[in-house]
């Protein structure tokens, strides 16, 4: 059996639903899967398919934007760590 092809599944059975990015943010950098959504709620492992050239740029500036979306939520992460390590940093020279 295939990745994507469920249990009992016929490998010509005909899907509904719609091509979606998970878009992750990682120790090792921002992670994209493409995914597919069908209309009963089942998020399934497969490429994105673009049927036409307005489709596939109109999908891929969403992407642009979840991939910019999760660099700066690391960021803001990023700096709320520091920021949390210098008060504790603080916080121990204060008590030596």
């Amino acid at each position: 059996m295939s990745q994507n092809q469920l249990p009992n599944q016929s490998p010509n059975q005909q899907l509904t639903g719609r091509s979606v990015f998970s878009v992750e943010t990682t120790p090792e950098g921002v992670m994209v899967k493409t995914r597919f959504l069908t209309e009963d709620g089942r998020l399934l492992d497969m490429p994105a398919i673009f049927p036409s050239p307005d489709y596939a740029l109109a999908q891929i500036d969403e992407l642009r934007a979840l991939v910019s979306q999760k660099f700066a939520e690391a960021i803001k992460l990023s700096g709320q760590a520091m920021a949390d390590t210098n008060a504790m940093v603080q916080d121990i020279k204060n008590k030596s």
